[in-house]
């Protein structure tokens, strides 16, 4: 098999996938690594943590060999975020005087911004709403332009990651362990059954190596992954499933369902550019080519809970 070559690999995702690629002996995968080699990944055969950082062409020179596959899964969150752009022009360099093959661009769902439709699918025109959905489309752009006629490009929007180590979810489980239970109340009487569009970080993992090893043609392509076509990827069921396994008491008095224009109208006053509480995201086009999910969102749930227990939830040691 081809060099797998992975940027951002010290992050959530970069966390996951190289877990996944353990296992996988027989390929050599080469890690960027911003600053500190993760635990995880030293001393595993096949594993080359290079030290370096996008925006310094020299740091990158042995990340790459002729015919490799790449997986970006970088975005420096820092500003100025236009920071992004630049890395990407240098990438693409690289990347074409290294000849790769393919390269799998991590980006997001919520590119597409302020949209009215209820269905998100690849073909809905984007409308970016702040700095950082305009920047992730933008890098977008710019990746499949410059690769045009080097290398292969396919871009995976995944909405909403969670999962252990992930930040999607923690303050909702949070709330629930130690937060004030009648704004707790309140919140759920709101969000109800908003959808969450939660996507959990194995699925993508999954998605991300499916598009890698793919024979199929893929260049020039767009993926939306969600976990959206399971029902209880909303607010209250989530909520519950979350307070039946913190073991916290449930409110004592039935929830008073709150007309979804009002959680509407406030989110367009906090500035949200999904203010569409029934917005789910498409996985046709991915699903249509072979994919298929390796855990089961409720899987990825329990499994998200049993990190916060053991995480969040730990006995303090006594001095």
């Amino acid at each position: 098999m081809p060099i797998l070559s992975i940027t951002g690999a010290s992050g959530f995702i970069g966390h996951h996938l190289t877990l996944s690629l353990s296992a996988d002996q027989a390929r050599e995968v080469r890690l960027l690594i911003h600053k500190n080699i993760p635990k995880h990944v030293k001393d595993i055969p096949g594993f080359v943590p290079i030290k370096g950082d996008l925006l310094k062409p020299d740091t990158l020179m042995n990340l790459f060999e002729p015919g490799c596959t790449v997986i970006n899964l970088a975005f420096i969150h820092r500003p100025p975020l236009r920071e992004n752009l630049d890395a990407i022009k240098i990438l693409t360099k690289i990347c074409i005087e290294a000849r790769v093959k393919r390269l799998i661009h991590c980006s997001t769902a919520v590119v597409v911004g302020g949209v009215s439709d209820n269905v998100v699918t690849e073909e809905t025109p984007c409308n970016p709403g702040d700095e950082y959905e305009t920047t992730k489309l933008q890098t977008e752009e710019l990746l499949k332009t410059k690769a045009q006629g080097h290398f292969e490009v396919a871009i995976l929007r995944p909405t909403a990651v969670f999962g252990p180590l992930g930040r999607n979810l923690l303050k909702l489980a949070g709330d629930l362990i130690g937060g004030n239970i009648v704004v707790n109340y309140v919140k759920s009487c709101l969000y109800g059954a908003r959808r969450m569009n939660l996507v959990y970080v194995d699925n993508v993992v999954s998605a991300l190596l499916f598009l890698a090893n793919t024979t199929l043609n893929i260049n020039g392509e767009t993926y939306i992954l969600s976990d959206d076509e399971y029902p209880g990827n909303n607010y209250r069921d989530i909520e519950t499933f979350l307070i039946r396994e913190f073991g916290c008491k449930d409110y004592p008095v039935p929830r008073i369902p709150l007309p979804p224009s009002l959680l509407s109208r406030m989110l367009r006053l906090a500035g949200r550019s999904n203010t569409n509480p029934d917005r789910v995201y498409s996985s046709q086009k991915i699903r249509k080519m072979g994919f298929r999910e390796k855990t089961s969102f409720e899987d990825g749930l329990s499994s998200f809970a049993e990190w916060y227990k053991k995480t969040s939830l730990r006995p303090k040691q006594e001095e």
